[in-house]
């Protein structure tokens, strides 16, 4: 992601992808699988209230909290339960996975590495509970992934010593100098993603939208939007559609009538992307182009949006490689990746937050590996400050963790025959001939 924006939803048992607020996905990640169960519960995260940090003394950087002679324990507080039982529970997995790979070499220094992972429950005071618990106890915060991150915050701005590496969907939290993202948060897209639209369907230039109508998800479509109108793009019609809606034929109308011909799949969940499909088929509408940012790149997505007939032909621009699986072949990462996540739970489906946990345990991994043997958290902390490349073995785009850069390169991929299929680079790897734009400043900027 990309980076996060949130709205999820449980609706007729099915769980809903909320994009995650400005580009965890770096620009065109999205982040998926959330729930919403009534327009009161979409406000997941508060607006940021993250108090101003000082500055770590000598003793707080000086820290072993956590550490023993054999062991290093981290924090984890993720979505587990709640509406959606298993919501975020992929990003424990993650970490854990990642962890048993790393405890097969010998650990660290000789230490194994164990995962303390609290499960907030969808609840924002409780996630701002069990955070202030974990800094209290264990050395760092490692692959946590919650709607409710924004309530957790206070205790990293009280606590400057404390690393927390995770992927991040507040903007207060993602500011604060001890936190550091495999994917970090921006808001805008990789250009190089509409490049690649503008010269391969040349008369496809009028964009229609479906949007979910919550605050992170509509920043995350106007990054989107002001990148697509710099390279050429019109956009003719944007719903925001309520997280609950079900039935867009009044979309598939509309967009027919003001000349739509390219369609964006980003700002939303597959099941809704699924929905759409169904119903513009239904409605005998196949416009020229139809992508996504990284949404529709699920298990299910296909047979749920009516099979290869309706998807065949969807393009798909993201930041990671094809981790659930079709890269096992050109990028060694991904199957081990899904290699241990299957050593960790053999009937776990990997999905994005699963790998959000395993590159933010790999992030932290290098970092703790160059602190030495006598680790500290402010020695970890130093070498994270240090890490301006990252890939996590080649799953994602390079981002910037240090300076909170996210990925310019980018891959795209398309459903052919009812599968995903990578299209460019087809060696493996990301195109990186491009840059990323920030729709704040309105300025590009390669990564």
């Amino acid at each position: 992601m990309r980076i996060g924006h949130l709205i999820w939803r449980a609706r007729a048992g099915l769980v809903v992808r909320g994009l995650v607020g400005g580009s965890l996905i770096v620009g065109m990640v999205l982040v998926g699988e959330g729930a919403v169960t009534d327009s009161a519960s979409a406000a997941a995260t508060p607006a940021s209230t993250c108090p101003t940090p000082a500055a770590p003394t000598a003793a707080q950087t000086a820290s072993t909290t956590g550490v023993t002679s054999k062991s290093i324990t981290v924090g984890n507080v993720s979505i587990i339960s709640g509406p959606v039982p298993g919501l975020f529970e992929g990003a424990p997995i993650g970490v854990k996975a990642y962890f048993d790979y790393i405890n097969s070499k010998g650990g660290v220094d000789g230490r194994k590495l164990l995962v303390d992972s609290k499960d907030d429950a969808f609840s924002g005071q409780q996630n701002e509970t069990e955070t202030a618990e974990a800094v209290a106890s264990d050395f760092a915060m490692v692959g946590s992934f919650s709607l409710f991150d924004g309530y957790g915050c206070k205790a990293f701005a009280n606590n400057p010593e404390v690393p927390d590496v995770s992927v991040t969907i507040d903007a207060g939290t993602n500011a604060l100098p001890n936190v550091f993202s495999p994917m970090p948060l921006a808001v805008g897209a990789q250009l190089g993603i509409f490049d690649y639209y503008k010269e391969h369907y040349p008369k496809d230039t009028t964009v229609g939208a479906i949007v979910s109508d919550v605050a992170s998800s509509e920043a995350q479509w106007l990054g989107q939007a002001d990148a697509l109108k710099h390279v050429g793009y019109k956009i003719g019609y944007v719903d925001d559609v309520n997280p609950l809606q079900s039935d867009f034929t009044t979309d598939v109308i509309n967009m027919r009538k003001a000349g739509v011909n390219a369609v964006d799949l980003t700002a939303l969940d597959w099941q809704v992307a699924a929905e759409f499909m169904e119903d513009a088929n239904t409605q005998n509408w196949h416009p020229g182009l139809i992508f996504s940012g990284g949404p529709v790149y699920a298990d299910q997505f296909i047979s749920h949006a009516g099979g290869p007939a309706v998807t065949n032909g969807i393009q798909i621009g993201q930041v990671q490689a094809l981790y659930l699986g079709q890269d096992s072949s050109k990028v060694p990462a991904v199957k081990l990746f899904n290699q241990y996540v299957k050593k960790i739970s053999a009937t776990w489906t990997p999905d994005l937050y699963t790998l959000f946990g395993w590159a933010s345990a790999a992030l932290f991994v290098q970092a703790l590996k160059a602190a030495g043997p006598h680790p500290t958290r402010g020695a970890v902390l130093d070498q994270l400050q240090k890490i301006t490349s990252f890939t996590a073995g080649g799953l994602l785009a390079t981002t910037n963790p240090a300076q909170k850069k996210p990925a310019s390169c980018f891959l795209m991929a398309q459903i052919k025959n009812g599968k995903f299929q990578r299209e460019l680079p087809t060696s493996g790897g990301f195109d990186c001939h491009s840059s990323f734009y920030y729709a704040s400043g309105g300025s590009s900027s390669s990564t």
